[in-house]
């Protein structure tokens, strides 16, 4: 999708609420790459969330998307660009006071991977640690365990091309 074609959307939606537009959280995405993969993946399994794919593992930072404290938990070192096992994923997450969460996976940690509040941060390199086929960075919302995807419906697709900083979707 274009980026006035977001840039639209995004002008809609906040007349459509009114105030409580002014509160919401723009998600940026935090590398420049394909959306392979949003709510379905390409087998029709349910996934849940945004997936930013590129070809260059480890050349890349991946950025906060935006602004706050992220808890950062490195469960692989070394550069892994093509899975390193389910479960076996660096993350990187925010968690709001209401309970949902919002994760980042799949990052090579570099020095730069550490607890800390930022906003646009480098927060590891782009990989693909964990449950991963290729280098790639993986977005997902959820409150107790379950997947929310209304936070990029509407604003990203399977398909398109994302620039770094370009809007995935609002909390």
């Amino acid at each position: 999708m274009r980026k006035t074609m977001k840039m639209t959307l995004a002008v809609l939606a906040s007349l459509a609420l009114g105030p409580t537009a002014m509160a919401a959280i723009r998600v940026a995405s935090p590398i420049s790459g394909t959306v392979p993969a949003t709510t379905y993946t390409a087998t029709g399994a349910f996934h849940g969330a945004v997936d930013v794919s590129t070809s260059r593992c480890n050349l890349d930072p991946v950025l906060a998307p935006f602004a706050g404290f992220w808890d950062v938990t490195i469960r692989t070192t070394g550069v892994v660009c093509y899975g390193s096992g389910s479960g076996n994923q660096n993350e990187a997450k925010h968690t709001f006071a209401d309970g949902r969460v919002f994760r980042l996976w799949h990052f090579i940690a570099t020095a730069d991977s550490y607890d800390r509040t930022c906003d646009g941060c480098a927060l590891g390199n782009v990989g693909a640690t964990g449950n991963a086929t290729g280098p790639h960075v993986h977005m997902q919302v959820d409150k107790l365990g379950t997947n929310d995807t209304t936070w990029y419906s509407g604003y990203t697709v399977k398909g398109e091309f994302l620039d770094v900083g370009e809007t995935v979707g609002y909390l």
